[in-house]
């Protein structure tokens, strides 16, 4: 890839899955987690801020769920990528997360090394 690692926001409610994604993507060199946050107004406040690469997302958050949050940053960083990270499988999912503006949608039944590899992507 590049000399510096991809910048990567990880926003999901649970801290328990937070802590899990960033052990999971920071095993590879060229990922560097740079914040957790845990909802999507959280994520909209701080996606210029922090400058991300990409920012993996859920969408089932209280508050401001992932797709409006999608929107937002979307709309004021067209250069962020946001990768949906989720449970939910049903294509109606995927379609609107990607109207929204994601650039990649993954369920969390996938295989761990997938992840990492959409991060990449």
């Amino acid at each position: 890839m590049t000399d510096k690692p991809l910048k990567i926001i990880l926003v999901d409610d649970h801290a328990v899955v937070r802590t899990g994604y960033r052990l999971l993507l920071e095993n590879d060199p060229e990922i560097e987690v740079i914040a957790e946050l845990e909802s999507g107004e959280q994520a909209n406040q701080q996606a210029r801020e922090l400058a991300p690469d990409v920012i993996v997302m859920d969408l089932s958050m209280p508050g401001m769920g992932g797709l409006e949050a999608i929107r937002r940053i979307k709309a004021k960083n067209p250069e962020i990528k946001l990768l949906v990270f989720t449970m939910h499988d049903n294509v109606s999912f995927v379609e609107h997360a990607m109207d929204a503006g994601a650039s990649g949608y993954i369920t969390k039944n996938n295989a761990p090394n997938v992840l990492v590899q959409a991060v990449q992507k």
